[in-house]
C-alpha cells in the first residue's frame, strides 16, 4: 500500500470543488474561515485558499499530513465527532462524503454546528439511496459506509442538530464535459448525490 493509506486512491472531482466554491463565494465574504472535515488529500482546501478564503482541513488519516506536507496546506488530525477547535470560530464547515461514514452522524452535525459562528454555514455532500445501483460509486463498493440518506432523512438530521435546513440539491458528477451534461439529466431522477446547506441561527437577526 502507498504511504498515503486509504488517500491513495481519493480524488475529489473539480467541478464538485468549483460548485462549491461558487455557492460559498455568493454566501461569505473573502477571508471567512473555512472548515474541511475529512478533507482528505485536501484538493478543496487548496483550491478555498486560492480564491482567497481562510481553510483549514482536518482528517482522521495521520497519512494526510503527507500530502498536505507536500502542497503547504493547513491542516489538523482528528476526528469531526470532537473537533479540536473551540466554539463559534468557523464561517462555513464542508463535509464531503463524511456522514455516510459515521455510527452517529447526529453528533458529527452537531458538532459542526458547535463550530459554528452564529449565521454560519455548513454545507455537506453524501450519497442517495439510487448511489447504491450506480456501476461506478456504488454506495456499497466501499466498506465504511454506514447508511445512505434520503431526502426526509437529511432534513430530521439537521433538524435535530439544531441547524436551520437552507436546501438539498442533487448531482451527479463527472469527469468530462459529456460526462457531467448527461448527469445533469440522471440528477432529475436518480441522483447520485445530496449537497445540503445548513445554517445556524443568529439571535441578532
Amino acid at each position: 500500500m502507498s504511504a498515503e493509506g486509504p488517500l491513495a486512491h481519493l480524488r475529489e472531482h473539480q467541478d464538485v470543488i468549483d460548485n462549491d466554491l461558487a455557492l460559498i463565494a455568493a454566501r461569505v465574504t473573502r477571508g471567512a474561515r473555512v472548515l474541511d472535515v475529512g478533507a482528505g488529500r485536501g484538493s478543496f482546501v487548496a483550491a478555498a485558499l486560492r480564491r482567497g478564503f481562510d481553510a483549514i482541513a482536518l482528517d482522521m488519516e495521520a497519512a494526510a499530513t503527507l500530502v498536505w506536507g507536500g502542497e503547504r496546506l493547513p491542516g489538523v488530525i482528528g476526528s469531526g465527532g470532537a473537533l479540536p477547535f473551540g466554539g463559534g470560530c468557523f464561517d462555513l464547515v464542508r463535509m464531503k462524503e463524511v456522514i455516510e461514514h459515521v455510527e452517529e452522524p447526529l453528533r458529527l452535525v452537531r458538532e459542526a454546528g458547535r463550530v459554528l459562528r452564529p449565521g454560519g454555514l455548513l454545507l455537506a455532500h453524501t450519497p442517495t439511496p439510487y448511489s447504491q445501483f450506480y456501476p461506478v460509486g456504488n454506495f456499497w463498493d466501499d466498506y465504511t459506509h454506514v447508511r445512505p440518506f434520503s431526502r426526509t432523512g437529511l432534513r430530521r438530521l439537521i433538524a435535530d442538530a439544531g441547524l436551520e435546513l437552507v436546501s438539498i440539491d442533487a448531482y451527479v458528477s463527472g469527469r468530462n464535459a459529456a460526462e457531467r451534461a448527461f448527469g445533469r439529466l440522471l440528477a432529475k431522477a436518480f441522483p447520485h448525490i445530496y449537497r445540503v446547506l445548513a445554517r445556524k441561527a443568529d439571535p441578532a437577526t
